[in-house]
């Protein structure tokens, strides 16, 4: 009586674990930011930017405006990939393509605006920022 006891309480306590699900972290974030307007997601990138780098108003003016630009040019792209089916071969690469010079943009009006120290700094922080996003999107396709 005591082995099935003992039996009952291990595959009790194997179930109980192997049905535990962990919401994910980023949840509430991603809603918070979905609810943002496009110059509220300014603000406050620029905000996080001026504690990080602690630019000049100058600076955080010219930057504010930049974040602009991209929030609404991204909400514009986000309405547009809605709409669109799975593209071809060609349309992958031309997408890709235009991101990649959006990001040569970016970075040329990053540094354009930034000191050269602050630019150095802004430059390691991206870095971490796209690794982070590689391993999180690595993650989400392992586990999904």
């Amino acid at each position: 009586m005591k082995n099935v006891l003992i039996i009952y309480m291990a595959i009790l306590g194997f179930s109980a674990t192997a049905q535990r699900h962990e919401a994910p972290k980023s949840a509430p974030k991603a809603e918070l930011k979905q609810n943002l307007t496009a110059e509220q997601k300014a603000a406050l990138r620029t905000k996080k930017m001026t504690l990080a780098l602690d630019l000049t108003e100058k600076q955080q003016k010219e930057v504010k405006q930049l974040f602009l630009k991209e929030a609404k040019a991204r909400k514009t792209v986000k309405k547009d990939r809605k709409n669109q089916k799975k593209l071809s071969a060609t349309e992958r690469f031309e997408r890709k393509s235009q991101v990649m010079d959006k990001r040569i943009a970016h970075k040329k009006e990053m540094k354009s605006i930034l000191t050269e120290a602050q630019y150095t700094k802004w430059e390691r922080f991206a870095k971490k920022r796209m690794k982070r996003r590689k391993q999180k999107r690595k993650d989400h396709q392992n586990h999904g």
